[in-house]
């Protein structure tokens, strides 16, 4: 039944992977709907223990790789929204969905992606349960979410979760990533500084920095007897992020190239420091490394923070790191419109996760023949796969054989494409396209 429903998830079409269609295309015996509903709702096999098989097995694949370095290997955490109609699907509520950018009813999932070169596949997740669940035990009970599991826990305490699973699972990698809601503040960053791994953690353009270490002094006047402690306050006053980066001169920008991407170099004017960052609670400041990157098609600024020395780390570092988020998007656009991420029709808790951790089994095994086939199919995307997949299940040769040869087409003006793009922003590199 895993392989079926796997069948079933590439055979579909985007938001038609119910498992009534399922079961069309499946063209499974009379009771094939409820075998399918059965076995992704009620079998008892563990969602858990093949996401932790296919985290190590990605992170050994990259590992077997000619050019495999770990330090290029990210581990990026990130939430995507699956939005639901409805109040009774597990873990569902009003709540900030990224997809749409604003507040709906719907689902988030917190992922942890394992990033090498241009490669994302995600291999681990966490349900997040808003306080209106994990306060309603009669809700929980109906949907089958385990006793262990009703504590409230943040997006950052899940992401914390996953993080330490995974390094005893003995996932490898060389950092962590996360966008500005995971690098907002200092509770993520300082639980990462104690497992001694390297982060680089985005943050918002009203992220407070100090330029220079920061006094931390206490008023000479006391206060009056049983009032609250007079608190600390620094020597200098913080400056937000993008207020300091309006100040940078010219020189002080390096541009970099990150890589060579469809539309020509991803080149990208870069600008490191030493910082410290204080929250006006703890005893002494933090030191980071700040990180901001300027496109030059657009001029638009990211800004991230980093337990990486700034003198020593290469500045190349920081750019590749910086720009590696983008691949994530990529593996959740590719989970959600080729393999129906997003597309379930179940409420109970083990049946979610069963369908993520099938979706998750697929997506790995796209990226893996991406991957091997590199070097005679360089252009190969996750649409073109599951398509050729999809004419193979037909055993039909003629199909597979219109596929490659449509495939084929697309890929000569995609090619044609990239040179143009070359020649226009890099007439240096127009011959080294590939």
């Amino acid at each position: 039944m895993g392989e079926a429903y796997i069948r079933g998830l590439f055979k579909t079409e985007a938001s038609w992977r119910n498992m009534e269609r399922m079961n069309e295309e499946l063209d499974l015996s009379g009771d094939g709907q409820q075998r399918l509903q059965q076995f992704i709702s009620d079998s008892p096999w563990s969602a858990s223990a093949l996401i932790s098989d296919i985290a190590v097995k990605t992170s050994a694949f990259y590992a077997s790789q000619p050019s495999y370095q770990c330090r290029d290997v990210g581990y990026i955490l990130d939430e995507s929204a699956h939005l639901k109609k409805g109040k009774q699907s597990v873990g569902v509520a009003r709540q900030y969905a990224g997809v749409s950018g604003k507040v709906e009813n719907c689902q988030v999932g917190v992922y942890a992606s394992l990033v090498w070169n241009t490669h994302s596949t995600l291999i681990n997740t966490r349900l997040y349960l808003p306080e209106s669940w994990t306060d309603d035990p009669a809700r929980c009970d109906k949907v089958g979410i385990p006793a262990d599991q009703r504590t409230f826990k943040t997006k950052l305490e899940l992401a914390r979760e996953m993080v330490q699973a995974d390094l005893k699972a003995g996932v490898e990698f060389g950092w962590v990533g996360g966008d500005g809601f995971y690098g907002h503040g200092l509770e993520l960053g300082e639980a990462l500084d104690e497992m001694g791994l390297s982060f680089l953690l985005d943050v918002h353009c009203t992220q407070q920095i100090y330029p220079f270490k920061p006094q931390l002094q206490v008023p000479e006047r006391t206060s009056p007897r049983g009032a609250a402690p007079t608190k600390r306050r620094a020597d200098v006053e913080a400056l937000r992020v993008d207020a300091y980066a309006q100040q940078l001169l010219p020189c002080q920008w390096q541009t970099v190239t990150v890589r060579d991407g469809t539309k020509g170099p991803l080149k990208l004017a870069m600008h490191v420091r030493r910082v410290w960052l204080w929250d006006s609670e703890a005893e002494t400041p933090t030191q980071r490394t700040l990180v901001i990157s300027r496109r030059l098609t657009d001029n638009k600024l990211k800004y991230s923070l980093s337990n990486d020395d700034a003198i020593t780390t290469p500045i190349e570092r920081f750019a590749y790191r910086q720009a590696q988020r983008y691949w994530v998007e990529r593996a959740f656009q590719e989970a959600k419109s080729e393999l129906g991420m997003s597309d379930y029709q179940v409420r109970k808790w083990l049946a979610w996760h069963h369908h993520m951790a099938l979706v998750m089994l697929s997506l790995s095994f796209l990226v893996k023949e991406r991957i091997q086939q590199t070097a005679s199919c360089p252009l190969l995307s996750a649409r073109d796969i599951r398509l050729l997949i999809i004419a193979m299940l037909l055993n039909d040769p003629d199909a597979v054989d219109r596929r490659i040869a449509q495939m084929d087409i697309r890929h000569a003006q995609r090619r044609k494409d990239i040179e143009r793009h070359y020649r226009e922003n890099d007439p240096d590199s127009a011959n080294d396209t590939g």
